[in-house]
């Protein structure tokens, strides 16, 4: 099945008429759909759908928000609490852009308006705050400011779903087909798979006990006791003791775990992907640079064999110019012996605006970085990939943003969330929820430090509970590659061939 053009009538203004046809068709994509935009009010009668700034008689109308186009013609960041619970016929949504609940509009809110802002970190648009990896932070985007928007709940979803039942009268008086059911595009023939989830691997570290491994504990150890941390200390010198009498005899090391990982995934019948870096340019893209040159093509090689799919991490140099970008693309591609389409960059250091077009020049496919460190949750308010938007160019980029939803990080670093495993487990398990009732697809993250039964903190075994889980739920759990794909080929962006639907490399 691919998407279906649904005729929709918009009386906005041309300068937003690119935006609202993005916005339109990202949301309708979800329900099989693309909008064919008409502007002639002699058609606006057979519309299946209008978008304008008063109700078209016998149409099912979304607002056209002036409030809205004046904030977005402007640049001008939106107030404070913009964001609301609105009630309507068919439910309640977090939106902003009010209309009069009287005017007979489909929903007394301007939801085109409203995705256009999630989908297209309007926040991050209209605000220079950064954090020292020069990132928004998360205490300044629009979840922070709008206490009703939750960052693990998205709108955007809730939107689609007002849209699909707004439509399905419309569709039964126009005599079209019925829209498919949520998540149509990821069923795999199996009895429920109505979801995917992309389970991805970034590769910061190789091996621990290095020289440097070995000095960073004893700072940490000293800083401990200077400061009177006895857990950290114990845990600092709990990790020296487990070296001695468990690596150091086996000659292993807790930041190697392909064996632990690998082995899991194959034996669920599972894939996945691995971000790795390509070369090393600063300080923050790793502590042990020369130990990861040299452990890379091992990692590498014994990825291949194993099926995996291979994306760059994007070190500190490729989110600042094409030429870099390119270069560490090919560079791994010849590293790994295999093509590179997909990135997520080291410390989620993307910006929307800057280096998503970027990513588009180089030629990736995809990009899975957009998310706050701080927050699990929906960057973007929605569960499903999306075509991101180019406001300099005033178009949908050809590149697909697959949401980084959960990252074990977040969950257990103590100056993000903090959580234990168990807490860490309910808070991923509610996200995921909500992408199995939407019929979502996004991506979740676990460092290869985290599968070691020491080092994880019970964060290993979090990992493959949440698996468990999504199949026993008939998630389609596999790459993030095989998913983009899919997603390309049922809306009909031009994609490379597919891998088998196990997501393994053919």
């Amino acid at each position: 099945m691919s998407l279906s053009d649904l005729e929709v009538f918009v009386d906005a203004p041309d300068g937003f008429l690119p935006r609202a046809r993005w916005a339109l068709d990202t949301m309708l994509a979800p329900l099989g759909r693309r909008a064919a935009l008409t502007r002639d009010p002699a058609l606006s009668a057979g519309a299946a759908l209008a978008y304008a700034a008063a109700p078209v008689e016998g149409v099912p109308t979304i607002p056209c928000s002036a409030a809205a186009l004046e904030i977005f013609a402007a640049e001008r960041a939106l107030p404070a609490d913009a964001f609301a619970t609105r009630e309507c016929g068919h439910g309640s949504a977090v939106a902003a852009f009010p209309a009069d609940p009287g005017a007979g509009f489909a929903v007394p809110f301007d939801l085109v308006a409203s995705a256009f802002a999630l989908l297209a970190c309007w926040d991050e648009r209209t605000t220079g705050e950064r954090d020292k990896h020069g990132r928004l932070p998360y205490a300044a985007s629009m979840f922070a400011v709008n206490p009703a928007l939750r960052i693990d709940a998205p709108a955007v979803d809730v939107y689609v779903a007002l849209l699909r039942a707004v439509l399905a009268p419309r569709l039964v008086a126009l005599g079209l087909e019925p829209q498919p059911a949520a998540g149509w595009m990821w069923d795999t023939g199996k009895a429920g798979a109505g979801h995917a989830v992309a389970l991805t691997h970034d590769l910061d570290n190789l091996w621990r006990w290095t020289a440097r491994g070995f000095a960073a504990t004893g700072y940490r150890s000293a800083r401990a006791v200077r400061h009177g941390n006895g857990a950290v200390l114990r845990r600092e010198l709990g990790d020296l003791g487990d070296w001695f009498t468990r690596h150091l005899p086996r000659r292993t090391d807790p930041f190697w775990t392909f064996p632990q990982l690998l082995g899991g995934e194959d034996a669920r019948g599972i894939s996945s992907t691995f971000f790795v870096i390509a070369r090393h340019t600063h300080h923050s893209d790793g502590n042990q640079p020369e130990t990861y040159r040299k452990l890379r093509p091992q990692a590498l090689a014994l990825l291949r064999r194993h099926g995996r799919e291979i994306g760059l991490h994007g070190n500190d140099s490729d989110r600042l110019g094409l030429a870099p970008l390119s270069d560490d693309r090919s560079l791994l591609a010849g590293q790994a012996g295999t093509e590179v389409r997909g990135i997520r960059y080291h410390y989620l250091r993307c910006l929307y605006h800057e280096t998503l077009p970027l990513l588009e020049q180089a030629g990736f496919s995809y990009d899975s970085s957009l998310a706050f460190a701080e927050h699990e949750g929906f960057r973007c308010g929605c569960s499903f990939p999306f075509r991101p938007y180019h406001l300099g160019e005033e178009r949908p980029l050809d590149l697909v943003e697959l949401p980084l939803t959960v990252m074990d990080g977040t969950l257990q670093e103590p100056h993000y969330r903090g959580l234990d495993a168990a807490g860490a487990e309910r808070a991923a398990a509610a996200v995921l929820d909500n992408v199995a009732r939407s019929g979502g697809a996004v991506s979740i993250l676990w460092h290869n430090n985290r599968f070691d039964r020491r080092v994880s903190r019970g964060y290993d075994g979090v990992y493959w509970r949440l698996v468990d889980r999504a199949l026993r739920e008939g998630a389609w759990a596999t790459s993030a590659g095989a998913v983009v794909t899919r997603w390309r080929e049922a809306t009909g962006m031009n994609g490379l061939p597919a891998p088998g639907l196990d997501g393994r490399a053919t």
